[in-house]
C-alpha cells in the first residue's frame, strides 16, 4: 500500500489513466447538503488565493493491466463520490467557459477538454471517459459528457442525482461573483491517494476503516462491497447484473439506502430467529453468517445472492405493493396500513413456505387474515407494541420447526396466538374487542380511517369502494359544536352534556362522507335530507341505519355502536381451536431447542461436509427412494422438484410412491447413503459444535425467554425478552443503583456460569463486604462458590460461580439456577437498600458511613436496559471515563460530556438530545442547541476549546420529563467497545 498527498488535478489529468467505480460501489448518491459542502470549501480556498485545502482520501486498486490503446484501470474503492461530484462541477465550469468566456478568465472550455480533466480526447471506447461510474449511473455521466462535446447529443436522465447536481452547480455559478474563484479553488484541492496493489493488500478492511467523510455508508453499502469486493472483476460484474442489481430493482429506487438497510435487517432476522436483530448488528451478522454457511467459499456465493434476491421479492410483495395475487396484495397492504413494521420478518417467513408449497395459497390468506386481525385488534384495545418483536421472532422459530416436521404452519400459527391468552402478547378476545370499539375515542384513533373503511368494503367484497383519493373523511353525525345548537340540545334531551361528552368521538357517532363542509353542524332531520351528501341519499352501507331514523340520540348512537362492533368481530375475527389442539402447540419448557432453531438444511450441509451431489435414500412401503442434493443444498426428487426443507421433500417423494399426503419430519426419514446416517444424526453433530458468538447468542435468547416466563424475575429485573442479541459472555441487569449492577455470566470456555453484583463504588462494595457473613448466610443453599472479587483498581464484585457442564441439553437447568441466584442476589442487594433508608446522607455513596442512599432518578423503570426503540428523537451517547459523576459540579460534568471525538458532522447537525454515559449507566441528559468545531467555538468564545478534530454541543439539561426517561437507566447494550459516540433515533 502506498499513500501520498497530492492535488485532486495531477489525479484527473494523469496521462493514460482512468478511473473505474467498480460495481461493487454504492450508485452516486451525494445531493444538495454534500455538493453545498464541497462548494464553500472551493469557494473558500479560491478567495484566499493561498495555501490548499485537504478534501479526504482516495483509495484505488493499481491494476497492471492495459488496455489496447495503453490506458491503464485504476479501480477507486473510497473518493468515487467526491471524484463525481467534481466531474460534474467542471463539466459545469466547462460549459460555463464556452458561453461565457468573458466573466471566465482564468481557464477556458478548450484547457478543460484538452487537458484530460473529463475526457482522453483521442482515445475512443470506454478509454475515453477519463471516470466510469456504476451500472444505473453510467449511462447518465456519459451522455453529459458526449453532450459536451456535441451540444446535438441528448442527455440521458436515469440517473436523477447526476442531473440535479449538475443543474445546482450551473445556477451556483450564474450565481457567483466571479466563476474564477470556483476553477483557482479546485487547483488548490488535495487529497491523499492510496494505492493498493491487486493481490497484496486487503481492500475490505481498508474500505471497512475508512468512510470519513462525505455520506454515510449505509449497511446495503458494506453489505454489497463485502459480497463483491474480493472477488475477480468478470465474477464481481456477473454476479452483480444478474442478483444484485435485481434485488436493487426489486426493492425499487434508492434502494441501497434505507429500504435495503430494512430489508436486510429483516431478512438476517428469519434466518436467525428466534434472535431479534439490531440495526447496528446487521453487517456484523452478515458476516459471520456467510462464514458459518460457507459462502465464502469459490462460487457459493451466487448461491446467497439467490436467496437473497428472492427474499427481496417477499418483501417488496408485502411492504410495496408488489404482489401479482390480488387477494394477497389487499392484505398485505392492509397490514401495512397498521404500521406495526416488526411483524414484516414472520411474513416474510410465511411467503417463503408459500413459495416452497409448504403453505396452499388458502391457508395463507387466511394466516395474513389472522394477522390483520391480531395486530388490529391489539391497536383497538391499546396493547403495548414493545414485546412482539421479540414475540414474532419466536413465532417464526416455532413456525419452522412445524414445518421440518411437516406439520400444519395455520393450525400452529393460531395456537401460537392463542396460547398467549393473558400476557402480553395476548390477541383480545371478542369481549375485549367489541367492549373497546363501542367505548373507546375512535375520532383520536390513529387507525380511525381504516378502521371505517374496512367495515365499509366489508360490504362490497366483489368490488370494494377505493378511498385512496382523499375525497371521503370522517365525519360526526351528531356535530362537535352540537352543544352550540338548541336544535341538537333538544334533541340529546335534558343529560345532553353527559351524552355528548360520553359518545361524540364514539364509533355509533362516526360516518364517511365526501361532503363534510355542506353536512356541518346542521340539525340531523337536515344533515338527513341534504341535496348533496345528505344521510338519506347516502349510498355508503356505514350511513344505511340512518335512513331509517328520525332522531338521533344516546339510545340511537349506542345501537348503531353494537351493530358495528358486531360486524366488527366478523371483519376481524379470532380464530377458534379446541383444548387439544391448543395443547398440542403449548410450547415447551426447553428452551435450548428454540434458541439453536436458526440451523437451515444448508447449514448442515456446509458445516457437516455433505457436498452437492450426495444420494439421499428413504426406505417406503417396500421401495427404495433415492434423491440428491442439488448444488445450491436443495433436495432434488426423482421428478425434478427441489426441496429446501427436508420435510416438504419427504412428504411430496412419499406423495409420488404412495398417492398419500401425510406430513413427515424429513429430518429422521432421509439416509445419508442407502444404509448411512439419518440427517437429524448430522444436524445434532452440527449441534455439538457451535462455538463462539452463535452458542452465546442461543445461550442468552433462551435464558431471557426463560426469565420473561418467571414472574419473580420479571418484578425484580423486568422482562428481558425484547432485549437485542448478546454474544458477550455476560448479561447485566439494574438494580436500582446508581453504582451497582446485577451481571449473569455464561463462559463455555471454562466451564462455569456465574451470577454477580458488579460495584463501581469501593465504598459501596466494602460497605457489603463488612457484613459479609450475613450476605453469605443470605446466599446459602445456592450450589457454587461465593467470591468477593477485585476485578480492577476501579470496580469490585461479589460472584457465585457454578462449574457445569455447559451443553445445549443442560442449558435449561443452568436457567433455573441463574434466575435462582440471580434472585438471592437481588435481596443481598435490598441489605445496601435497607441500610440507606437508616441514615440521612445524600444521594449516592456516604463517605463517612459507607452506606448507600438509594439513586430515585435510578428506580423504577430505569431498571430496565435502554434500547432504541425507546428513542423518539434524534440522539447521541457520548461515553465518559476516568470520572465520578457524582462528586463532580452540575457544570464540570456538562463540559466533561459535551466534548467529544469521532464525531460525524453531517449526524450531528440532526441530534437533539445528548446522553452522558459512565459505566454503562445514563448520569445525564442534555437539550442540543447546535455543534462547534475547534475553529466556531473559538470564534463564539466558548470557555471550553476542542482539539482540532474534536466537537463540542452546546446546550442546557433537559426537561424533568426527558430526564427521567432516561436518567439512571443501562446504556451497555447501545453504548459499549471503544467507541465513545453512539447515534440513536433517526439519525
Amino acid at each position: 500500500m502506498n499513500a501520498a498527498p497530492q492535488s485532486i488535478v495531477s489525479l484527473l489529468t494523469s496521462a493514460n489513466q482512468r478511473m473505474v467505480i467498480p460495481v461493487y460501489q454504492r450508485p452516486y448518491s451525494w445531493d444538495e447538503e454534500q455538493c453545498r459542502q464541497l462548494w464553500d470549501d472551493i469557494v473558500a480556498i479560491g478567495r484566499r488565493q493561498t495555501g490548499t485545502h485537504f478534501t479526504g482520501s482516495v483509495v484505488m486498486v493499481l491494476g497492471d493491466e492495459f488496455s489496447i490503446s495503453g490506458v491503464n484501470k485504476l479501480l477507486v474503492i473510497d473518493g468515487q463520490q467526491r471524484i463525481t461530484t467534481l466531474s460534474l462541477l467542471i463539466v459545469a465550469l466547462a460549459e460555463y467557459a464556452k458561453t461565457r468566456p468573458e466573466r471566465l478568465t482564468h481557464v477556458s472550455y478548450d484547457e478543460i477538454i484538452d487537458s484530460g480533466y473529463l475526457i482522453l480526447k483521442y482515445k475512443k471506447g470506454d478509454d475515453h471517459y477519463r471516470l466510469s461510474l456504476s451500472q444505473g449511473d453510467e449511462q447518465t455521466l456519459r451522455s453529459v459528457l458526449d453532450h459536451l462535446e456535441d451540444p446535438n447529443v441528448e442527455i440521458l436522465e436515469g440517473s436523477h442525482r447526476i442531473i440535479n447536481n449538475l443543474e445546482l452547480f450551473r445556477t451556483w455559478l450564474s450565481k457567483i461573483d466571479d466563476p474564477n474563484v470556483i476553477w483557482d479553488g479546485i487547483q488548490r484541492l488535495e487529497i491523499v491517494a492510496i494505492g493498493l496493489k491487486q493481490g497484496q493488500d486487503n481492500p475490505q478492511l481498508i474500505f471497512e476503516s475508512m468512510n470519513s467523510t462525505g455520506k454515510d455508508l449505509s449497511t446495503a453499502d458494506l453489505v454489497r462491497n463485502f459480497v463483491l469486493m474480493g472477488l475477480p472483476m468478470d465474477e464481481q460484474e456477473k454476479l452483480y447484473a444478474n442478483y444484485w442489481r435485481k434485488i436493487e430493482e426489486t426493492l425499487g429506487a434508492d434502494s441501497y439506502d434505507e429500504v435495503f438497510d430494512e430489508f436486510l435487517r429483516n431478512w438476517l432476522t428469519v434466518i436467525n430467529a428466534p434472535s431479534t436483530i439490531a440495526t447496528r448488528d446487521v453487517y456484523r451478522l452478515f458476516k459471520r453468517h456467510v462464514a458459518d454457511n460457507g459462502y465464502d467459499k469459490p462460487g457459493q456465493m451466487a448461491i446467497l445472492l439467490k436467496d437473497i434476491r428472492r427474499y427481496a421479492g417477499h418483501y417488496a410483495c408485502i411492504t410495496a405493493g408488489a404482489c401479482e395475487d390480488k387477494a394477497l396484495r389487499t392484505l398485505f397492504v392492509r397490514i401495512q396500513v397498521l404500521d406495526v413494521s416488526v411483524v414484516n420478518p414472520l411474513l416474510m417467513s410465511l411467503f417463503e413456505a408459500y413459495h416452497d408449497k409448504a403453505l396452499s395459497r388458502d391457508d395463507f390468506i387466511s394466516i395474513l387474515r389472522t394477522t390483520e386481525s391480531y395486530l388490529f385488534r391489539r391497536t383497538v384495545c391499546d396493547a403495548a407494541t414493545n414485546s412482539l418483536n421479540k414475540f414474532f421472532s419466536s413465532v417464526i422459530a416455532r413456525l419452522a420447526t412445524v414445518r421440518d416436521d411437516g406439520g400444519n404452519i395455520r393450525e400452529a400459527f393460531e395456537a401460537i396466538l392463542l396460547g398467549e391468552e393473558g400476557t402480553a402478547r395476548r390477541m383480545p378476545d371478542d369481549a375485549e374487542f367489541e367492549r373497546a370499539l363501542k367505548t373507546r375515542d375512535c375520532y383520536a384513533f390513529k387507525r380511525r380511517f381504516y378502521l371505517l373503511t374496512t367495515l365499509e368494503n366489508s360490504y362490497h367484497t366483489k368490488d370494494p369502494l377505493d378511498f385512496s383519493g382523499g375525497n371521503f373523511s370522517i365525519e360526526h353525525i351528531m356535530p362537535q359544536n352540537a352543544l352550540n345548537s338548541p336544535a341538537w340540545r333538544t334533541m340529546l334531551g335534558d343529560d345532553c352534556e353527559r351524552v355528548y361528552d360520553e359518545l361524540i368521538n364514539t364509533l355509533g357517532n362516526l360516518t364517511l362522507t365526501a361532503y363534510n363542509p355542506e353536512l356541518s353542524d346542521a340539525p340531523f332531520e337536515v344533515k338527513k335530507a341534504h341535496l348533496k351528501g345528505g344521510f338519506n341519499k347516502d349510498y355508503l352501507m356505514l350511513s344505511q341505519a340512518l335512513h331509517h331514523t328520525n332522531v338521533w340520540n344516546e339510545a340511537t348512537i349506542r345501537n348503531r355502536a353494537e351493530q358495528l362492533a358486531k360486524r366488527a368481530l366478523e371483519v376481524w375475527p379470532c380464530p377458534k381451536l379446541d383444548s387439544t389442539v391448543l395443547a398440542r402447540y403449548k410450547p415447551s419448557k426447553k428452551k435450548p431447542q428454540a434458541a439453536m432453531r436458526a440451523v437451515t438444511f444448508r447449514t448442515v450441509c456446509a458445516m457437516t461436509h455433505i457436498a452437492p451431489g450426495t444420494k439421499l435414500f428413504a426406505h417406503e412401503t417396500g421401495t427404495l427412494l433415492e434423491a440428491e442434493i442439488s448444488e445450491d443444498y436443495g433436495i432434488r426428487l426423482a421428478n425434478g422438484e427441489v426441496f429446501t426443507s427436508p420435510s416438504r421433500a419427504a412428504t411430496h417423494a412419499k406423495e409420488l410412491v404412495t398417492g398419500a399426503q401425510v406430513s413427515i419430519n424429513g429430518w429422521k426419514y432421509w439416509h445419508i447413503g442407502e444404509d448411512g446416517p439419518l440427517l437429524s444424526d448430522k444436524r445434532s453433530e452440527y449441534l455439538k459444535h457451535v462455538e463462539g458468538p452463535s452458542l452465546k447468542a442461543a445461550f442468552w435468547s433462551g435464558f431471557y425467554d426463560y426469565c420473561a416466563e418467571r414472574q419473580d424475575f420479571v418484578i425484580a429485573y423486568s422482562d428481558p425478552s425484547n432485549r437485542v442479541e448478546n454474544n458477550e459472555w455476560y448479561a447485566t441487569f439494574g438494580l436500582g443503583m446508581r453504582d451497582a449492577h446485577a451481571t449473569a455470566y455464561f463462559a463455555p470456555r471454562d466451564g462455569w456460569v456465574g451470577a454477580g453484583i458488579w460495584f463501581t463504588s469501593i465504598t459501596l462494595y466494602k460497605s457489603l463486604q463488612a457484613r459479609r457473613n450475613e450476605v453469605e448466610a443470605k446466599l446459602h443453599g445456592i450450589d457454587g462458590t461465593v467470591e468477593w472479587r477485585s476485578p480492577s483498581s476501579a470496580s469490585r464484585e461479589l460472584l457465585i460461580e457454578l462449574k457445569a457442564d455447559l451443553a445445549s441439553e443442560h442449558w435449561d437447568a443452568l436457567y433455573e439456577w441463574l434466575v435462582a441466584a440471580m434472585l438471592r442476589l437481588h435481596v443481598v442487594a435490598d441489605m445496601l437498600r435497607t441500610t440507606s433508608n437508616d441514615n440521612s446522607g445524600g444521594a449516592g455513596t456516604n463517605g463517612d458511613t459507607g452506606t448507600y442512599q438509594k439513586d430515585d432518578s435510578a428506580v423504577s423503570n430505569h431498571e430496565q436496559q435502554l434500547c432504541e426503540t425507546d428513542f423518539d428523537e434524534p440522539a447521541v451517547l457520548i461515553k465518559i471515563t476516568g470520572v465520578d459523576p457524582s462528586s463532580m459540579s452540575e457544570s464540570e460534568l456538562y463540559d466533561r460530556i459535551r466534548c467529544c471525538w469521532k464525531v460525524s458532522p453531517n449526524r450531528v447537525s440532526a441530534i437533539h438530545l445528548a446522553l452522558g454515559v459512565c459505566n454503562g449507566r445514563v448520569v445525564e441528559v442534555y437539550r442540543v442547541d447546535k455543534w462547534l468545531n475547534a475553529e466556531e467555538a473559538k470564534e463564539q468564545g466558548d470557555g471550553l476549546l476542542p482539539e482540532d478534530g474534536r466537537y463540542l454541543f452546546v446546550g442546557k439539561i433537559a426537561s424533568d420529563e426527558i430526564r427521567n426517561r432516561y436518567k439512571g437507566r443501562f446504556a451497555s447494550e447501545l453504548s459499549h467497545g471503544q467507541n465513545p459516540i453512539r447515534y440513536v433515533g433517526d439519525v
